[in-house]
């Protein structure tokens, strides 16, 4: 790849990063540096489909090859602007099982399809870049469809498990205030003669 190649790809990865995604408020907020087993969701995936001239993706016959930037060199570009967090909510194929995957930590899917700030954002961010306004609505179309497959699968960050049940943490109730020991079990501060 000759450097003005690798500058162009590199500043059009910057780009799909700034356009696409945000730093989140929630610290619960990842998104996966690499694909699951079962479903492509890593925002690498998406920018080799959306631009397959820029990427060298092995697993589409698309992408640029020598060409375009490699997973590795994509995420280290998402790394500079977001931290990096091993977490089990997201997938680890390379990793054994049970061992957690890499993620942008605090990343999220930018709101493409309805007006406000994430739109704007990404139009403008792409519109700079020189993007056609039809590839504009594809990419804000699928942008969508990731940010919403990507909130239905990813894993909670303490799964319900053995000592952990689903549900409400112990002395919390259902309506989120603290329960106190005698609500909880009604016996305390009664009379010892009421008690039947």
């Amino acid at each position: 790849m000759s450097a003005t190649e690798e500058s162009r790809a590199v500043q059009v990865a910057r780009a799909f990063f700034s356009a696409t995604t945000k730093l989140s408020e929630n610290i619960e907020d990842i998104l996966p540096q690499e694909d699951g087993a079962d479903r492509r969701l890593s925002v690498f995936c998406l920018f080799s489909e959306l631009f397959p001239e820029f990427a060298n993706d092995k697993d589409r016959p698309e992408s640029a090859g020598k060409n375009g930037l490699m997973r590795l060199q994509f995420n280290k570009i998402g790394y500079e602007m977001y931290d990096k967090e091993q977490s089990r909510r997201v997938p680890a194929v390379r990793a054994k099982p049970g061992n957690p995957g890499y993620g942008f930590r605090r990343a999220r899917w930018r709101e493409t399809m309805t007006p406000g700030g994430d739109l704007d954002v990404c139009e403008s961010v792409l519109a700079q870049l020189g993007v056609a306004r039809e590839r504009l609505e594809c990419i804000k179309r699928r942008v969508h469809d990731f940010k919403v497959e990507w909130d239905l699968v990813r894993r909670p960050s303490r799964p319900a498990g053995p000592g952990r049940p689903r549900g409400h943490k112990r002395g919390i109730g259902a309506d989120g205030a603290l329960a106190s020991p005698t609500a909880q079990h009604g016996t305390a501060g009664a009379p010892l003669g009421a008690l039947q």
